[in-house]
């Protein structure tokens, strides 16, 4: 019977990881499919094992005695899964009716060994918009290295043995290290992209300003030396638009200003980064 992993980590949101586990366990599953899920805990200090204690057996609790970062967590969860196909979902997001069988569905038509799906972001108790705004069918490296707006986290399916593959999630990381491994991935094949949203996703907060410059940093020392022509000029086109994000949100206004300036001169006319952040704040306004 084919198996589906879903791995779930968590830190310190013992408030919300029931939630999660309730939409997985929830699932319609394509027929003669099973489900397994794995809740990996890394190193939290609000004892997400009592909230999880309803769930007994229907669920494996994996414990970090320290807090190694989102990349770790879901590489120990893909070490522990035993299913064809592994899902992720974070701890504070939640699967829509259907998820599961909508995308395996999706994936078996397209020939997709992995894919997306569109998602509802929550812009206030009950309000949501749409994102992001790819139409249906394959995404390629083309499309990756403008960045990663599919939210990967809590809509990705993979066959397990491309998981195994591409490689894990770069540990180093605690930013964009969903970005750095779909890059990867579609460096040999596609990313399937259903445009039906199929989760709902919480909006991050708290996102620590130097901890998003050390990862572009990495990302751009992997990434950027293999590029040229317009991949390159896409690639650090979104690279400083990262950067002016991350300033922004600091209140740093002059220096976000100097990065939005660079990305645009990278990309004058055809700026899909700051095309689907766009999307996403005049989708929220309309919705206020």
């Amino acid at each position: 019977m084919p198996l589906i992993s879903v791995i779930i980590p968590i830190w310190n949101r013992a408030h919300s990881a029931a939630k999660a586990v309730d939409s997985a366990l929830s699932q319609a599953l394509p027929s003669g499919h099973a489900i397994e899920v794995i809740v990996i805990d890394d190193g939290s200090t609000d004892q997400p094992q009592q909230a999880l204690a309803r769930f007994g057996d229907t669920i494996r609790l994996v414990r970090h005695p320290n807090n190694l970062g989102a990349a770790a967590a879901r590489n120990t969860g893909c070490a522990a899964a035993t299913g064809e196909y592994i899902a992720f979902l974070d701890s504070d997001d939640s699967w829509l009716p259907g998820k599961l069988e909508a995308q395996i569905g999706f994936m078996r038509e397209g020939n997709f060994d992995v894919s997306c799906t569109a998602y509802l972001l929550e812009q206030a108790p009950g309000r949501f918009i749409t994102s992001p705004r790819y139409g249906t069918g394959p995404l390629t490296f083309a499309d990756l290295v403008w960045g990663c707006f599919v939210s990967p986290g809590s809509t990705l399916l993979c066959k397990s043995a491309v998981f195994r593959e591409v490689g894990p999630l770069d540990t180093s990381l605690r930013r964009f290290e969903d970005w750095d491994w779909l890059m990867r991935l579609t460096q040999t094949r596609p990313l399937g992209f259903l445009a039906q949203p199929l989760a709902r996703i919480e909006p991050s907060t708290g996102v620590q300003q130097t901890a998003v410059f050390v990862a572009l940093e990495r990302i751009a020392s992997k990434h950027l030396p293999g590029l040229s022509g317009g991949l390159r000029r896409n690639f650090k086109a979104a690279y400083h638009l990262e950067r002016a994000a991350a300033l922004y949100r600091a209140g740093e206004r002059a220096g976000a200003m100097s990065e939005l300036a660079v990305s645009l001169l990278q990309s004058p006319l055809r700026h899909r980064a700051l095309a689907a952040i766009l999307h996403n704040r005049l989708a929220a306004a309309a919705v206020r």
